[in-house]
């Protein structure tokens, strides 16, 4: 038998199966071997007898469709799709050639025919043994995503088992945040160094102007070298020093008394000499790390009828200042950048959970109501393409609940529920094949009639030996047991409100949560537990 393998609706293997069981999965050992994050390691199982085809789901996390419709165990046809995540899985129908029919025929006599014929239609003289296509060659883009999936995705899956999605979140945005300072520090700093050094440069030439100016006057009105001064400007933020010598003798003139007192500082020299010789308005030498020297002329007063071709200045203003302030300055704007921006992160990290968690909760409340027996139609009001199809698939398992209920026209006896009751734990064992979470069904007396897969694994109580049983014989875990029979109890009292509470199962506190469940005549026969395998504390 001839089965097609897709990939999002693209032929990609075609496979010739005999009769058997063959395992589907994402494990390298299945018989067909699905490689995606959505298809679990051992997904199901194709079985192949008598020339009828059967798919089984072996308890996957993402379930098993037939047509678009979840499915534990389903006899396939052909036409049928099974969809395993982003895989379909389509039986095609196989043509002998006419001139083997006709043989067959032929050999049996005519009075055989209409039963020997085979009663699929020729379609052309394809021969029996046609080759197997090759898979087709999976684009770049292709190659890219399952390098992904597989590289990223995959174990990102992985921890979300074991560590709860919302500490992954924050984990993420916070290692972002710290890569993106750490590797933007080391840039802005340099930045923000160089932009402080210029303005502060610029600011320091600003106050010698400031100086030149006045200085002039008083040299313009009478003069007197003895009369300038800088006192006015000696306590500038920033400023070390500030001088005026004279351009020959390089000796200081103001403040007052300093006066004819030699500068020996050879950075201040230096700066002097460039604007005496080079004829330099501004001059910037950087003294140390941190700290320059700037020097401007005072240019000579020229009196009428005197000519001077190229007058050299009567005097430098030289001043010594450090950049430390103007740097801490321009920085404290950063630091203040950077606390909004965390601001900004953890009010990101807030909307985003809000953003995902609401909709699920929505979800879950909406079938809290459902599975209380109460009709309500599960939408999913956001746009996470997901969630709609949980709720379409949640939707049309109540429909179709509903129709069944609709065909029993007969009413039901009050004292006789049986068949409520038998629809009811068929409802909650079809809900069990796409959850998460383990669920567990007693009745009023505290008697199990479904122990859900999750539930199996993770307290070893199996339906099989504890259907009919009461949950304190027949679980080992007496903690777990004693919670059930406690919630039970509450919400018998109550009659019918939800009850939780929060258990260590494992080494983990889990959140177990009991519904209540009316039958026609108002009566609490059933409570469903579950533990909430997403929300450990």
């Amino acid at each position: 038998m001839k089965f097609e393998i897709l990939h999002n609706g693209e032929v990609i293997e075609t496979k010739s199966l005999q009769e058997g069981q063959y395992k589907i999965g994402r494990a390298e050992d299945n018989d067909i071997c699905l490689k995606s994050s959505k298809v679990s390691k051992n997904h199901g199982l194709l079985v192949i007898k008598s020339g009828k085809v059967a798919v089984l789901d072996m308890g996957s996390s993402n379930g098993t469709f037939v047509n678009g419709i979840l499915v534990k165990k389903q006899r396939i046809e052909f036409g049928d799709v099974v969809d395993i995540g982003e895989f379909q899985i389509r039986v095609v129908r196989e043509f002998r050639s006419r001139k083997a029919a006709n043989t067959s025929v032929s050999s049996e006599g005519n009075g055989n025919l209409a039963r020997q014929m085979d009663p699929t239609p020729f379609i052309g003289a394809e021969p029996t043994s046609t080759p197997t296509p090759a898979p087709a060659a999976l684009s770049s883009q292709q190659k890219v995503a399952e390098f992904v999936e597989s590289s990223v995705l995959v174990p990102f899956y992985g921890a979300m088992k074991i560590v709860e999605w919302r500490w992954i979140l924050a984990s993420l945005l916070v290692s972002t945040f710290v890569l993106t300072v750490l590797l933007s520090s080391r840039p802005l700093y340099v930045w923000a160094t160089d932009l402080s050094k210029k303005e502060a440069v610029e600011r320091a030439h600003t106050v010698l102007s400031q100086i030149v100016k006045e200085n002039f006057r008083v040299l313009q009105k009478g003069g007197d070298a003895t009369r300038l001064s800088v006192e006015s400007w000696e306590n500038v933020r920033g400023f070390e020093e500030i001088y005026i010598v004279d351009s020959g003798t390089s000796n200081i003139l103001a403040p007052i008394q300093l006066y004819n007192t030699s500068l020996n500082d050879p950075y201040a020299i230096t700066a002097i000499k460039r604007v005496v010789e080079d004829k330099q308005q501004q001059v910037t030498v950087e003294h140390r790390n941190g700290t320059y020297v700037v020097a401007q002329p005072i240019p000579q007063v020229i009196k009428d009828g005197e000519e001077n071709i190229n007058p050299g200045p009567s005097a430098v203003v030289v001043g010594k200042f450090e950049t430390s302030g103007s740097i801490s300055s321009t920085f404290e704007p950063l630091i203040e950048a950077l606390l909004f921006s965390v601001f900004l992160a953890l009010l990101a990290y807030y909307l985003v959970l809000k953003m995902v968690t609401r909709p699920v909760l929505q979800i879950q409340e909406q079938l809290d109501t459902a599975l209380k027996g109460e009709s309500v139609n599960i939408v999913c009001e956001t746009k996470f393409p997901e969630l709609e199809d949980l709720a379409q698939v949640i939707n049309f398992s109540v429909s179709r609940l509903r129709q069944l209920d609709s065909s029993m026209a007969a009413p039901v006896d009050a004292s006789d529920s049986s068949v409520e009751d038998d629809l009811y734990l068929k409802t909650v064992v079809e809900f069990d094949v796409g959850m998460g979470d383990g669920v567990l069904l007693i009745d009023k007396d505290r008697k199990v009639k479904f122990v859900g897969h999750v539930l199996e694994e993770l307290i070893g109580l199996r339906t099989e030996y504890a259907a009919g049983q009461n949950i304190s014989d027949c679980c080992r875990d007496a903690g777990f047991a004693g919670t059930v029979i406690d919630l039970s109890e509450r919400v018998t009292g109550s009659l019918g409100e939800n009850q939780s509470a929060t258990l260590d199962i494992n080494g983990v506190n889990r959140e177990i949560v009991a519904v209540g469940h009316r039958s026609q005549n108002g009566e609490i026969r059933f409570i469903l537990i579950t533990v909430k395998m997403g929300r450990a504390s």
